[in-house]
């Protein structure tokens, strides 16, 4: 890194409790007033660079240093010191990580590269919990910085979404052919081994599936399983309703369902209802629109009441998945028969 110092009396005072901005970037012929032991503190390039240009002779305590970075932006810079500095709030973000990475690895600030590898860890995983689509191109860069950058702790999750493509689209993808041999075959046996466990046969399969794998929420990803699980949700349900099926609403029944929220008994439901929940859960989460239109009008056939609703809801829901219980009181309102 070349630099260019020289020396001016600091004449501007700040108030007290604040440190003192003694060091000046010029970077485009615009300054940036910074504090010497924060930047010291931040990166040790910076340290080592700041100890040198402190030791001249031609400067003492009483001056401000002006360094000079050819070949930067000012724009970026700012950005880049914003997320470095603690006497700034901005944090790293996905539309910030092009900015930032590069400066954070150039001047080896280990905390900001941890925060930018935080932010590619946290929008990866994003895509199965809501329906956010991360494009080939995104996913191709982040692999091409897991390269450049030695990015290793974050290599698993973003290999596990480019799987979630086809072969065909990373490949028609601008960039994708440089990406190493060794991180190609291994998106490619991911893809193999994730394709050969998602084989399903019926809905619920395909939803201990969905949750266990964390399957992506946008149909961008894995479009010919979704194609698959579509039409055995559609399947499950035509299928006919018998009496025997729907809820029952007798006394005896309500009494024993009683018991067994007390763990005395088991409560029984059938499997047309499970499975109606089902649907309604897959539809919902991958926006199969008509057949989830469907699935309301199922449930509603069942005649299930408020209170059963909640507790048949609670069960198909013992795992705890996020956000259940907003949902289960909208679709309340839709469906019940609110008694």
């Amino acid at each position: 890194m070349s630099s260019n110092v020289s020396c001016k009396p600091f004449l501007a005072q700040i108030d007290p409790g604040f440190l003192p901005n003694d060091v000046v970037l010029v970077i485009e012929d615009e300054h940036l007033h910074v504090n010497k032991a924060l930047l010291e503190s931040a990166s040790p390039i910076f340290e080592a660079w700041l100890k040198k240009e402190w030791q001249k002779e031609e400067c003492t305590d009483d001056t401000k240093r002006e360094l000079k970075f050819p070949g930067k932006t000012y724009d970026d810079m700012v950005t880049f010191l914003k997320c470095l500095l603690p006497n700034f709030a901005d944090k790293v973000t996905d539309e910030t990580l092009d900015t930032v990475l590069p400066l954070a690895d150039e001047y080896r600030t280990e905390k900001l590269i941890t925060d930018c590898v935080k932010v590619i860890r946290q929008r990866v995983e994003s895509v199965s919990e809501v329906d956010i689509y991360i494009p080939p191109s995104r996913i191709v860069t982040y692999l091409h910085w897991i390269e450049k950058y030695n990015l290793h702790t974050v290599k698993e999750v973003v290999v596990k979404l480019a799987s979630c493509l086809s072969g065909e689209v990373l490949e028609a993808e601008p960039g994708y052919e440089n990406i190493g041999l060794t991180h190609q075959k291994e998106i490619f046996t991911t893809r193999a081994k994730l394709l050969a466990s998602l084989f399903v046969s019926n809905v619920t399969e395909a939803k201990e599936k969905i949750y266990q794998l964390k399957i992506p929420h946008s149909s961008y990803y894995l479009a010919e399983w979704r194609q698959n699980v579509a039409k055995l949700v559609k399947d499950a349900l035509v299928l006919k309703i018998s009496e025997n099926s729907k809820w029952p609403n007798t006394a005896a029944y309500r009494k024993m369902r009683k018991l067994s929220m007390y763990g005395y008994e088991e409560g029984i439901i059938s499997k047309v209802i499970l499975d109606s929940f089902t649907c309604l859960d897959i539809c919902a989460r991958f926006k199969y629109l008509e057949s989830y239109a469907n699935a309301i009008q199922r449930i509603k056939s069942l005649k299930i009441g408020k209170a059963d609703f909640k507790w048949i809801w609670s069960n198909y829901y013992s795992i705890g998945i996020r956000n259940t219980n907003a949902t289960m009181e909208r679709l309340l309102l839709d469906i019940c028969n609110c008694n």
